[in-house]
């Protein structure tokens, strides 16, 4: 299942190398040609697709910079 998901980043931690070591993200594969996208540069606040089997509450409350977790069922 693919998932796009919203964090939370303040400079320097805004880097696909830094979201790649959150825990909660080991067993998830970052789409690395989408990249992590900056969405609102007032909040901070930036997207990244994931794929693999995910729960997003537990996601969210293991990993603070998580603000979001939506389900893309196109894929």
């Amino acid at each position: 299942m693919r998932y796009l998901i919203t964090l939370e980043l303040q400079t320097p931690n805004n880097s696909l190398a830094y979201v790649e070591q959150l825990a909660g993200f080991d067993d998830l594969e970052i789409d690395i040609d989408r990249g992590l996208v900056l969405i609102s540069p007032k909040r901070n606040l930036y997207a990244i697709y994931v794929l693999g089997n995910l729960d997003p509450a537990g996601l969210m409350s293991a990993q603070a910079a998580v603000k979001g977790v939506w389900c893309d069922r196109q894929i």
